[in-house]
Parts: C-alpha cells; sequence; structure tokens
C-alpha cells in the first residue's frame, strides 16, 4: 500500500524493470515454494542460502525472476519484497513485486537489482541468504514465491544522463512537459557549504494528470556525481493528500560541495544506483522543479565585507 511520505535512502536497493549488460558471476535459485507472511525476521517467512567459493568480484545489478501467488487476503503486489544478507552479515532489503491486488499466480521479472555495489562492495565471497517478507503485513500468508532465481553480474560503472544544468547553489524554478513513463534530470553544484544550509527540491506547482494513483503525483530521486542514490521521495504528505514530492535538508540532511544530479518522473518511477531511473507512470502534462539554496553564512558575510568596501570607494 503507498506509504505517507515516504523518504527513501540509498543504504539499500532498488528494483528497475531492465536486464544487465554487466558479466554474469553466479546465479543462486530454488525452487520454493516460500511463503512471505509478515515484516523481516518473521517465522512465518520462507528463505534459503547459497554459498559463492568463487573468485570476490564488485556487486553490480542482480537480475531477479520469480512466480507470485496471492494468498487471498487483499495483498498487494508492490508489497512483496527479499532481503538479502551478504557473507558479511549487511542486510539489504527491495520489493520485488509491483502494482495493487492481484488473484493466481504471476510471473515476476526479470527485473534488475541495483545498488549493491554501495552496500556491499565486494564482499561476496561465503553464504548468501534470502528470506522473503512483506512491506505490509495482511492477515496470514500474503504470497508465496515459487521458482525463484537471482543474477550477481559485477559492477560497470555508468556515466550520468543527459541533463538540464540550473546552477552554482541554485534558486531557481524549472519547468517541463511530462510524457508517458518518461524521467527528467537535472545537475546542480554546491559549493562554498551551501549544502550545510537549509536546502529543499520540490515538486509543488506541478500539473499531470492520467495517473494511476492521482494527479500531480510525482517522484523524486536525488543522486551524487558518481551515480549513488542519496535519496528519493513520493509523496510530501500522502496522508494530507499532498502528492507532490519534497527531499530536503530536515529529511535528508547536508549535502558536502559537489555536482548532483536530480531526476522526476511520476508514480510509478523507480530510482536506484547507477543513475538508475525507471517510470512506468501513465500520466502526462507539466512537471515543475523548485530548487532552493541559500549561501553558507560565511559567503554572507563576505559579500556584506565586498560591498562595504565598494561604499568606501565611491565616497
Amino acid at each position: 500500500m503507498k506509504i505517507a511520505k515516504t523518504v527513501a535512502f540509498a543504504a539499500g536497493l532498488a528494483l528497475t524493470a531492465s536486464a544487465s549488460a554487466q558479466t554474469l558471476q553466479f546465479s543462486a535459485g530454488a525452487a520454493g515454494p516460500f511463503d512471505s507472511t509478515g515484516a523481516v525476521g518473521d517465522a512465518g517467512n520462507g528463505s534459503f542460502s547459497f554459498n559463492y567459493a568463487g573468485a570476490a568480484f564488485t556487486v553490480g545489478d542482480i537480475v531477479f525472476s520469480g512466480d507470485l501467488t496471492d494468498g487471498g487476503v487483499g495483498t498487494w503486489g508492490s508489497e512483496a519484497a527479499v532481503a538479502l544478507t551478504n557473507p558479511g552479515g549487511i542486510v539489504g532489503t527491495v520489493a520485488l513485486g509491483s502494482g495493487t491486488t492481484f488473484a493466481g499466480t504471476v510471473a515476476v521479472g526479470p527485473n534488475a537489482i541495483s545498488g549493491g555495489s554501495a552496500l556491499w562492495g565486494s564482499d561476496v565471497v561465503g553464504t548468501w541468504n534470502f528470506e522473503f517478507f512483506e512491506t505490509f503485513d495482511d492477515a496470514g500468508i500474503d504470497a508465496t514465491w515459487t521458482n525463484v532465481n537471482f543474477d550477481f553480474y559485477d559492477f560497470a560503472p555508468v556515466g550520468p544522463p543527459a541533463n538540464t544544468y540550473v546552477g552554482v547553489n541554485p534558486n531557481t524554478t524549472e519547468t517541463g512537459p511530462l510524457n508517458l513513463a518518461e524521467v527528467t534530470w537535472y545537475s546542480f553544484d554546491v559549493t562554498g557549504g551551501a549544502g550545510a544550509q537549509p536546502w529543499s527540491i520540490d515538486t509543488l506547482g506541478s500539473t499531470n494528470t492520467g495517473g494511476s494513483f492521482g494527479d500531480d503525483d510525482t517522484e523524486l530521486g536525488l543522486f551524487d556525481s558518481a551515480g549513488n542514490l542519496i535519496a528519493s521521495n513520493d509523496d510530501e504528505d500522502f496522508g494530507a493528500g499532498i502528492l507532490t514530492s519534497l527531499l530536503d535538508s530536515a529529511t535528508v540532511g547536508a549535502l558536502a560541495d559537489g555536482t548532483y544530479y536530480v531526476a522526476v518522473g511520476s508514480f510509478n518511477t523507480v530510482y536506484g544506483a547507477g543513475f538508475a531511473a525507471d517510470s512506468t507512470s501513465t500520466a502526462t502534462g507539466t512537471n515543475v522543479v523548485n530548487f532552493s539554496f541559500v549561501p553558507a553564512p560565511s559567503s554572507v558575510a563576505l559579500l556584506g565585507l565586498g560591498g562595504l568596501a565598494a561604499i568606501r570607494r565611491r565616497r
């Protein structure tokens, strides 16, 4: 189910509907069945383990496929998820399914799970554990997985996508058309410690219709210059009916000096590491992105001194 004020951070994984062009290193799969019952750690959740004994590599995409059968309790496909634990004990979670309620058995994937390079690096040799769980716990067994498979690929860095540069410590509004399943990219620079001051990026003023969940239902993703996903946001406040998106210093924290990239799409858009941005949105219209950064106090002070010197010279 759609969660109020979702801000997802990059300490996890993301799913995109695309296959990997990287080099396959190993596959971990099992026939199941594996019940998906409750939150991570629920005794009713199914799981399996796989031991990788090959050479170390940096994790790239993990391409997943499997069959998902509903448990007859009204669960959503998008609530079916997996917790992957690497040999070092670091856990990453990602929703494997998509959409709302479903009936019977549906084939899921192949879908690429990104973000493993930032989460696990090259700590891959040893035993991996795969636990299937629900992000929203309906009564009883929500769903059951069978014929699951995870293909692990090595990491291949990618460059930033085509984008519109909006300046240094920007205070500006960008407006652009939104087409079906479109993601629009912007870039900007943070200098002089401005990212340590209050800042915000939002989509207030967007006007789009035809989406699967409502009008003006945008999604934002914020990336660093290496393509790591810093944060993403679906709804500023779903409970209050505010479906536009907000990323700011209060929820994300400070941004170090550097170059950043912002992606904007409409629901449902999924962001992940490696500048991954995949949209299945049916909405069209206009997206608005508002950037608000202020100079650091030291910069303001220097400007003030410079202005005073100019006044003195005029006398």
